[in-house]
């Protein structure tokens, strides 16, 4: 009888106990090797009493439910579930228990034939943990993330889905499981075809540099999913935007398990896009900087990239509306007063104000009032009086604008309003000047473009510094 098995060794893959229930129906339990239950540090000496549940066969109605379990004791959840979520996978109205009549007279032989006729997609092997085999196990990942059921049933009677009248159970039918089989089966020869291409590309590059002989590129195909493949395995950074989205697809699919798994890997990885993310942003704003932009594309910017108007603010803020109207029945009124941004605290609801300017608008005037003092130039003086009209009319309008809104979570108890104009004046007595005007209004909060940027790069040497550290 050809089992497709290793020879077995009970004292290093453990044993079977079968249970007959009733007629035709038996359970199968696995008593742990003395061996596993050492490394996991329990008592070796009562292996009996570690026996798991591993599988149900039920010869009269032709199903056979299989309770994946770990069976290493040298890894952590020892015979407990392998996967998050799912505890059973039952395959329905099946022939591979059906020759057989099953009481607690059954053999280990009959039980190893029952495991050698499993579909090619299920580990056949109790020693290594019953259940879908690695390349298939993202059935399960699919099933969890879709459903909080506990059991697959693989069948011929129902279409895939959960089960309306047992929310523990979801149904794949046989041909949408044989779908997804091909369909994986596909995507691991493309990886496999993209491997081969890309080393043996590697090999004959080594040698012909040596020659003098000109490369070779890799072979990537035709199908995206090979050619994604063939670019990884070369190590390349560039990707189109279709491969980047298969990528980015690839990590959220698979975020919890490499969570569970490897966190500091992907904590790591989510502090690099954060820092490369950052880094983007700053090459873009300094190119802006560059340019002679109107006030709308800057606040399409900030409207983008909210998260600046926090380092502005000094404080958590939430984004309520971009061209709010603050002086009308409710923000989002036309013709009345409208303010750039309206935020609010996210701690108290209280509310801010932002007016976004341009980097070229000037804050003070060209010549000085009096040897080494500026004035605020009219942009400047104009902008705040703005800020404090649109405040005041908020104030004003508050329980209307919330009340037609249907936004009640917001309030006006001390409106503070922010205004990003201009750059930072050249010279020490300008610079003066500046400071003076600026700190000295207290109702409005004035931040220059270039302080906003030397902001996002002292943010990027901070995080970077953490990087190293760690």
């Amino acid at each position: 009888m050809a089992l497709g098995f290793r020879q077995r060794d009970p004292d290093r893959d453990g044993t079977l106990e079968i249970e007959e229930i009733h007629a035709n129906f038996v359970e199968v339990y696995f008593v742990p090797p003395e061996r596993s239950l050492a490394a996991a540090g329990l008592d070796a000496t009562q292996a009996v009493r570690y026996r798991t549940k591993l599988l149900e066969i039920d010869g009269q109605d032709k199903f056979l439910t299989i309770y994946p379990i770990s069976t290493f004791g040298n890894r952590s959840g020892f015979l407990k579930p392998k996967y998050g979520q799912i505890e059973r996978i039952t395959l329905d109205n099946t022939d591979i228990v059906s020759w057989a009549d099953w009481d607690a007279a059954s053999t280990m032989d009959e039980v190893l034939d029952v495991l050698e006729n499993l579909p090619s997609t299920f580990t056949k092997d109790y020693a290594y943990g019953l259940g879908l085999a690695k390349p298939y196990r993202f059935i399960i990942d699919a099933v969890e993330e879709l459903s909080d059921c506990t059991e697959v049933v693989i069948t011929g009677n129902h279409a895939t889905g959960t089960d309306p009248d047992n929310c523990e159970i979801f149904y794949i039918s046989k041909p949408d499981f044989e779908q997804m089989r091909l369909e994986l089966n596909k995507i691991d020869n493309h990886l496999q075809s993209a491997g081969r291409a890309v080393k043996s590309t590697s090999a004959h590059n080594v040698l012909s540099e040596r020659m003098g002989v000109p490369k070779q590129d890799p072979k990537t195909g035709r199908h995206p999913y090979r050619k994604l493949f063939t670019a990884v395995a070369e190590g390349k950074e560039e990707l189109s935007e279709e491969d980047q989205n298969a990528v980015i697809g690839a990590l959220t699919s698979h975020a919890a398990d490499i969570a569970e798994k490897q966190p500091e890997k992907l904590a790591k990885l989510r502090g690099d896009i954060e820092l490369v993310t950052l880094e983007a942003l700053i090459t873009r704003y300094e190119g802006m900087l560059g340019e002679n932009l109107v006030e709308g594309r800057w606040q399409e910017f900030f409207n983008e990239n909210p998260f600046i108007l926090n380092m502005a603010f000094g404080y958590p803020v939430i984004k309520v509306r971009d061209q709010a109207s603050v002086g009308g029945r409710k923000l989002s009124g036309d013709g009345e007063k409208i303010t750039d941004f309206l935020v609010k605290n996210s701690l108290t609801n209280n509310t801010a104000i932002f007016e976004i300017k341009t980097p070229q608008t000037q804050v003070l005037n060209k010549t000085p009032f009096r040897d080494g003092v500026f004035t605020p130039s009219a942009d400047l003086s104009g902008s705040i009086n703005q800020a404090l009209d649109q405040k005041y009319q908020f104030q004003k309008q508050i329980a209307q604008i919330k009340d037609n809104s249907r936004l009640y979570d917001i309030e006006s108890y001390a409106v503070h309003c922010c205004l990003v104009i201009g750059k930072t004046p050249d010279g020490d007595d300008r610079k003066k000047s500046f400071e003076l005007f600026r700190r000295n209004s207290k109702d409005v909060e004035i931040v220059t473009f270039d302080e906003l940027l030397e902001k996002l790069r002292q943010l990027s040497t901070f995080l970077r510094a953490t990087e190293k550290a760690e």
